[in-house]
């Protein structure tokens, strides 16, 4: 091969190298695209009913383990048979209002054994299940099971109308089960075995149609349970079923209408939580193990606690009603008036609460040291006071309204009377009005210069909560009003002349002040007082003399003159 031929050869070689080059670059530029477009959400796109395209039964048929589905459309879904979710999955419905409605003839989810199921913004209404444990709103079989923000309500079953746990993970965050039925147990959660987690999350109005064991929520043996920030009003027969494994914090247990919680030979732990008001015992320990400590007990009606051959030990620090707990640990307080709002109400968090009222004698009472909680139900910091409360309930200091800060003009030697309004306020009692106190008084004479006010209000508490604020005042001298003086010459348009001589005796009286010269710096005032009034008339209207002279006339007040 001569030179060139090689050269043409070579030649050819590049340019099919080019070629190829140009053809796959764009198929190579797919591959990033195909990998973004599979981590993007799979929408739920029609809301009528369960089956055909973009609705929710075919898309959740069609996903792959690890998928988004997130609905883009707001309605109520008819679900006419169970939905099976048998890999890891995520349901959204952020942005919308959608319900799954069972349609009181099917369980709406079930999640199976293994499995990893997120449910967001969503509610779960109308389903039934067939059987003990089979969950009306969703049966867990073994899956772990992620549910926030979402509401379960009107759900049937055997056992957990709202969700049954058949021995798997079960973790619940700002969400409601209300009014679900359960035939024998657990209108709203049925539990056997596994792992529930509860927080801030509303239990209300579940019920058996079977007195028994049956409650708003049923723990059966095995089943480690744990609820924090929560609240359990209005179950019946009882708030709680315990069998298992629980432990409560910062929750509100009140008018269920049997027992706030039944311990049937399990292991309960209870802290800063507020059981009250209940149709029969507020706890019943049957057989079982239940420590308390920092919590209320009060009012229930057939009495605060039942102890049936179990163990009830006082971690200190509770508060109840009448005796029959027997607290008589460190701090324990009996037959107390806990002095509770009436009725539960949205003070604050994700749940409604029962606020103590002001000169509640469970505020302040757990020394800052013994606090096992940083925060109330509500999310409040504990404590706020000079102690930590006893309950669920974390009763937040005065709230003071002070002015900016207030600048006057001396009216004599002494100062100025100055006059100003502070309020005080109680965040969690509006018909509480704490004792404010204010140093120096409105009304007081404030001397020369800058002074502090200092405010403090305190409420009803024993030991008070107290809040301090502070503002502060200055009161202008009389070398501070000739320079204001100046200024407003200097604004009045008046002519270069007449400007001129007004400011040169108005500089001599303030060079008169800072020399201490008092009596020369009032004849100053009077000289310049006296140019005015000549001039009135003269380049100088009626109303820019009386604004100079009363000024004028202030100063040598301040002086004494």
């Amino acid at each position: 091969m001569n030179r060139r031929t090689a050269t043409s050869l070579f030649a050819r070689l590049r340019a099919l190298a080019l070629a190829l080059a140009l053809l796959l670059t764009p198929l190579l530029s797919l591959a990033p695209a195909r990998m973004a477009l599979a981590a993007s959400p799979i929408l739920v796109s029609d809301c009528s009913g369960q089956t055909g395209p973009g609705r929710i039964g075919t898309v959740i048929g069609s996903a792959t383990a690890g998928d988004t589905i997130q609905v883009s459309c707001s309605g109520t879904i008819p679900i006419s048979s169970t939905l099976t979710i048998s890999q890891n999955l995520t349901l959204d419905g952020s942005g919308q209002t959608v319900t799954l409605d069972g349609g009181n003839s099917v369980g709406v989810l079930l999640v199976n054994s293994g499995v990893s199921f997120t449910l967001n913004a969503l509610t779960i209404a109308h389903g039934l299940g067939s059987g003990l444990g089979a969950g009306g709103g969703l049966a867990n079989n073994g899956g772990t099971v992620n549910i926030s923000n979402s509401t379960f309500s009107d759900n049937a079953a055997g056992a957990g109308g709202g969700l049954a746990n058949n021995g798997g993970t079960v973790n619940i965050n700002n969400s409601t089960f209300a009014n679900n039925l359960g035939d024998i147990s657990a209108g709203g959660l049925f539990s056997r075995g596994g792992t529930v987690n509860i927080n801030n999350s509303t239990f209300a109005n579940n019920r058996v149609v079977t007195p028994g064991p049956g409650s708003g929520l049923f723990n059966a043996g095995g089943t480690v349970m744990s609820i924090s920030n929560s609240t359990f009003v209005g179950n019946s027969f009882r708030g709680f079923f315990n069998a298992g494994t629980l432990t409560i914090s910062n929750s509100t247990v009140v008018g269920n209408s049997s027992e706030g919680l039944l311990n049937n030979g399990g292991t309960v732990n209870i802290s800063n939580s507020t059981v009250v008001g209940n149709g029969s015992v507020g706890l019943f320990n049957n057989d079982g193990t239940l420590t308390i400590g920092g919590s209320i007990v009060a009012n229930n009606a057939g009495g605060n606690c039942v102890n049936d051959g179990g163990t009830v030990t006082s971690q200190g620090y509770n508060l109840e009603s009448g005796s029959d707990c027997g607290f008589t640990g460190t701090g324990d307080l009996q037959n107390t008036d806990p002095k509770l709002a009436a009725a539960l109400a949205s003070n604050g968090g994700a749940t409604q609460t029962l606020a103590l009222l002001d000169g509640s004698p469970a505020i302040n009472k757990i020394p800052a040291s013994a606090c096992a909680l940083s925060t109330d139900q509500r999310g409040i910091a504990r404590p706020q006071g000079p102690a930590c409360d006893i309950g669920a309930f974390e009763f937040r200091v005065p709230k003071l309204s002070l002015p900016g800060a207030i600048t006057v003009n001396a009216t004599s030697p002494q100062g100025a009377m100055v006059s100003y309004t502070a309020t005080a306020s109680e965040p969690d009692d509006a018909s509480a009005t704490p004792t404010l106190s204010c140093s120096p008084a409105s009304g007081s004479t404030f001397p020369i210069g800058t002074t502090t006010v200092t405010c403090t209000a305190s409420d009803a508490a024993n030991p008070p909560d107290m809040t301090t604020g502070s503002f502060q005042v200055l009161v202008k001298g009389a070398a501070a009003q000739v320079n204001d003086l100046i200024t407003l010459v200097n604004s009045l348009h008046l002519s270069g002349s007449l400007q001129n001589a007004l400011d040169n005796k108005l500089r001599d009286v303030l060079t008169a002040i800072n020399a201490g010269q008092t009596a020369t710096a009032c004849s100053e005032l009077t000289d310049f007082i006296g140019f005015v009034q000549s001039h009135t008339g003269k380049g100088i209207t009626q109303s820019q003399a009386s604004q100079l002279i009363t000024a004028a006339r202030q100063v040598q007040a301040v002086l004494g003159c």
